[in-house]
């Protein structure tokens, strides 16, 4: 027979302007209200668990990473709230949504959270990535958390983001003919990127929406338009809105955002004011904090088709980000 679980769960929803989301409100066991955190998820977090919606990327195995701290952190005596964006999962809505409708949601959400009756008044939130960014917007427009974690926060500009990820590939597609060719036959998207990278920065720097290049002896395009307000906003300059304590959190083999934005994003919070930062790096994980293969060219295979998802996790996480939640807002 099977021990108790530590943590309840409860479907929830929340109406945001023209769409529901769908999410899951995970309880301790113990009497409440109790502190409660929001979980905002990455780039490719579209489920409510940090998972990709298997429409868009259907070969990508679920990682759950969002379930497990959120079990861990009812253990812990913190409520926490995860949702479906908007399109994805059980979530309604349009799929494509820019990353100004990402944020007005996440901040409708956060108003919901906050004033949840299981709440205790003490809220905090987490964002992963692509999150953490949105986790500064929501904070400056409304309302600052009691506690935040970053984790995997990107810290360097959109191009030089974009420089970083694709260079990978280029280098890989470099070591031979089959290399280049392995890209090609299992993400066209890595493949295009990495051959218009070029275009893409240049397009970016003289503001154009559109970049073009020649691939293959075809003219290909790429719309800029989703990254606008990204580069309206640069992550570089959002740290400075949060003034909240916050934990700047990473791992030294991240190669989605390197270590080193860690150290900047620490850096950047210092000199608008919040000394309130503590920055905790764990060896040896990757970007969504699992342990990747030891050699060069698995990895690199793995982040291009996201198998890297089905990697186990780092056994620092997710406690660590609960042990800081947990002596913020307990």
């Amino acid at each position: 027979m099977g021990s108790k679980a530590a943590f309840r769960e409860q479907d929830r929803s929340v109406k945001v302007d023209g769409a529901t989301l769908a999410g899951t409100l995970t309880l301790p066991t113990t009497d409440g209200p109790w502190p409660v955190t929001l979980l905002l998820g990455g780039t490719f977090s579209d489920l409510r668990d940090a998972d990709a919606d298997p429409r868009r990327n259907p070969t990508a195995p679920k990682r759950g990473m969002y379930k497990i701290l959120a079990h861990g952190l009812a253990q812990a005596g913190i409520a926490s709230f995860r949702f479906d964006r908007r399109g994805a999962g059980e979530s309604t809505g349009e799929w494509e949504v820019q990353r100004p409708q990402e944020v007005a949601d996440a901040g409708a959400v956060w108003r919901w959270v906050r004033g949840l009756p299981e709440c205790n008044g003490k809220a905090g939130m987490l964002g992963h990535s692509a999150g953490a960014y949105v986790l500064c917007r929501v904070a400056l427009e409304v309302g600052q958390p009691d506690a935040a974690v970053l984790q995997g926060a990107l810290y360097r500009s959109i191009a030089e983001l974009l420089k970083y990820n694709s260079s990978l590939v280029r280098d890989y597609m470099q070591l031979g003919e089959d290399h280049t060719i392995w890209v090609r036959e299992n993400s066209s998207k890595a493949y295009q990127d990495a051959l218009m990278l070029d275009a893409t920065v240049a397009a970016i720097e003289s503001g154009a929406s559109v970049a073009e290049a020649e691939i293959d002896g075809v003219l290909r395009t790429r719309d800029l338009s989703s990254l606008q307000y990204d580069l309206d906003f640069p992550p570089e300059d959002q740290f400075r809105l949060l003034t909240a304590p916050t934990l700047v959190l990473h791992t030294s083999e991240d190669l989605n955002v390197p270590v080193e934005d860690a150290f900047d994003t620490v850096r950047a919070l210092w000199a608008a004011g919040n000394r309130d930062v503590e920055l905790r790096i764990l060896p040896g994980g990757n970007h969504s904090f699992q342990f990747d293969a030891e050699d060069y060219q698995t990895r690199v295979q793995e982040k291009i088709t996201m198998q890297n998802f089905a990697r186990p996790f780092d056994p620092l996480y997710p406690a660590v980000a609960i042990d800081y939640l947990a002596r913020r807002l307990a």
